[in-house]
């Protein structure tokens, strides 16, 4: 599972999953899912981040490989 701050981002501006949803040009769907932590499509992400109006980097977390 993805470590992202999709929801935390959303809800600071605030905006409702559909209102991101709107603004990314996605489905509400899509968001829910990204904000679970389930995988999502990086452009998906990219759109998400977009909207947000953060950093790629900021809102999808480097996937660490610690073992």
């Amino acid at each position: 599972m993805g470590k992202n701050r999709v929801k935390k981002f959303r809800e600071e501006i605030p905006l409702s999953i559909a209102e991101l949803a709107r603004k990314a040009e996605l489905t509400p769907q899509t968001i829910a899912k990204m904000e679970k932590g389930l995988p999502t499509r990086k452009n998906s992400e990219l759109k998400v981040a977009k909207a947000l109006q953060k950093q790629y980097k900021e809102v999808f977390l480097e996937k660490t490989t610690d073992v």
